[in-house]
């Protein structure tokens, strides 16, 4: 995609959200300090990505936990960049330990059986009284966009990256 085409989606993007990137190394790199209206800017990412699947479904997915189980009284950002030949999402914000713990836990569990994993959530997301709390958007990231994810943490900060092959 152009630069310039990239540059207008943009500045529509800015217009109607009032997010503004920063310039460096990454593909798009943004920041908020209150939770926004995210659909503006999952537009853009979408357009930007070229529609890409496994980085829209991972966009949407990590700001969407993010605002959800973070602490928005602090900033928080996304990436999309390049890292060694690789396409990356990476959002972090802060949050608690007992989140940390729970998202690292989740993790280990998905690593060990992503299809397995994979299926129970679904199941559990349509249920009744499971659908809340369900850990499917990881799942799906790992699963139907078949990207791997890490996480990075320290003691009120969390960063998720889910990453793919270009």
């Amino acid at each position: 995609m152009k630069v310039s085409k990239v540059d207008a989606i943009l500045s529509r993007v800015q217009a109607a959200s009032g997010i503004v990137p920063a310039q460096g190394g990454a593909l798009v790199r943004v920041s908020w300090d209150a939770s926004p209206n995210l659909e503006p800017f999952l537009a853009f990412v979408t357009a930007y990505a070229k529609s890409r699947f496994s980085l829209t479904l991972a966009s949407a997915e990590l700001l969407d936990n993010a605002v959800r189980y973070g602490s928005l009284a602090r900033e928080f950002s996304y990436e999309l960049g390049t890292e060694g030949g690789q396409l990356s999402v990476t959002v972090q914000n802060s949050t608690v330990q007992a989140r940390i713990d729970m998202l690292t836990t989740h993790l280990r569990r998905l690593d060990a059986g992503p299809d397995q994993v994979y299926a129970s959530e679904l199941e559990r997301s349509l249920s009744p009284s499971g659908g809340r709390r369900s850990m499917l958007g990881l799942a799906r990231i790992r699963h139907e966009a078949e990207m791997r994810i890490e996480v990075t943490a320290d003691v009120q900060s969390v960063k998720v990256r889910a990453y793919c092959s270009r």
